[in-house]
């Protein structure tokens, strides 16, 4: 049987098999990308608009193709994201993706018109859709006002969640670069992606406030066009701890806002605010927290798998005060063998939690924050999401029956 032609040209009709949607017509090219390119559609049924993401050219039986499948299965609950509808694998090497549609312009087109009162909100509403995605333990890598959305009512939307992942080019053998030049936080540019977590998208927030306090981006500012434009900046004598020169820096929406944005754009990742509560915290707000429940002694806690083969799988933590379980590969995924066979110790002191590396070959985060072998055990809460090599968990407390 031959294999139907995909239509991607205005007017295309392809029966993508995503429900609610059946088949959808390309009305309107958006963008184009080396994973693909992107697509206004509308549903051939109820006339519904969407956006379709045509990703091609990926190498069957791959990791990236176990990416593409991973990202459109994780949800991020948040009233800032733009939320994938479903996913279709059109052939070995080509894959459909379906999103909600968001009638907003992107922030780069509007910056220059928006009051101070509408850049705080707007910065306000990306920190706390960010901030959503970690806890899900999902990092953007590719944070730029072009991904953010803002409606004609003053809605936020962040686009391109997971997708970023597979806009890359090599750095070196094994290592992948991700995202858009200005806004790469340092340790990518010489690690790679593999070290990429809640502060590399701080890092990225931060040349943002940036741009919305000053109205350009640094790198314009500086007639920066190149990586060796920066890489002459770091070079000074003295060298520079962030990267931007914040001594000029001036905001009219937040007070103390130069010893934010110098923290948040530390060249050292680890002098960098860790988490985007920490960031709304500094800036004033009280970020919201998961009530932790009041009977732990009525409870037990355990981790259900949320995403990959084994999804709804769940493994109990029975750990005693003061006791510690390790688990791996076998208690939480089975043959995903992006979980190491030892990868993780929980223990317990009281009623509080505490989760560690013990040396994963894929590494661990929680809250979007990764955890490193040799480190403190980082205290976890109920509801808490742990990202193992590839596959996404959520600690709970359920009650015993």
């Amino acid at each position: 049987m031959t294999e139907r032609t995909l239509e991607i040209m205005v007017g295309g009709r392809i029966p993508v098999e995503i429900p609610p949607v059946s088949e959808v017509k390309l009305l309107e090219l958006l963008g184009v990308g080396g994973f693909g390119s992107v697509w206004k559609v509308t549903d051939t049924t109820t006339n519904k608009i969407y956006v379709l993401k045509v990703i091609q050219n990926i190498e069957p039986g791959s990791q990236m193709a176990e990416r593409v499948r991973l990202e459109a299965s994780v949800s991020i609950p948040s009233e800032y994201i733009v939320p994938a509808i479903g996913l279709r694998q059109w052939n070995p090497s080509t894959y459909l993706l379906l999103f909600e549609f968001f009638a907003g312009k992107s922030l780069n087109k509007i910056l220059a018109f928006l009051t101070p009162e509408q850049k705080r909100d707007i910065f306000r509403q990306t920190l706390v859709g960010v901030g959503d995605a970690h806890c899900c333990n999902v990092i953007h890598r590719d944070l730029k006002p072009a991904n953010i959305l803002v409606g004609d009512n003053g809605q936020v939307k962040i686009i391109d969640f997971g997708i970023s992942k597979f806009k890359e080019y090599k750095l070196t053998k094994g290592n992948e670069l991700m995202g858009t030049l200005p806004y790469i936080a340092p340790e990518l540019l010489i690690y790679g992606a593999k070290v990429a977590d809640s502060r590399t998208d701080i890092y990225a927030l931060g040349h943002i406030f940036y741009e919305l306090a000053i109205g350009q981006h640094f790198w314009v500012r500086k007639r920066w066009r190149q990586l060796e434009d920066f890489v002459n900046y770091l070079n000074q004598t003295p060298p520079p701890e962030e990267g931007i020169d914040v001594r000029d820096f001036c905001c009219n929406f937040y007070s103390n806002s130069a010893s934010v944005l110098a923290r948040m754009v530390k060249l050292d990742p680890n002098q960098r605010f860790s988490s985007i509560n920490e960031v709304m915290t500094e800036l004033g707000y009280v970020p919201d927290v998961v009530p932790t429940p009041g009977d732990l002694h009525l409870r037990y806690s355990l981790l259900i798998v949320e995403s990959g083969s084994n999804k709804g799988a769940r493994t109990l933590i029975n750990i005693l005060d003061g006791g510690s379980l390790t688990i791996g590969r076998t208690d939480i995924a089975g043959g995903n063998d992006s979980i190491s066979r030892r990868h993780l110790e929980f223990s317990r002191v009281g009623n509080q939690y505490f989760v560690r590396d013990v040396g994963s070959k894929n590494g661990t985060l929680v809250r979007g924050i990764a955890l490193s072998p040799g480190e403190a055990p980082t205290p976890i809460q109920h509801s808490d999401r742990i990202k193992v090599g590839d596959v996404f968990l959520r600690f709970v407390f359920l009650h015993q029956e």
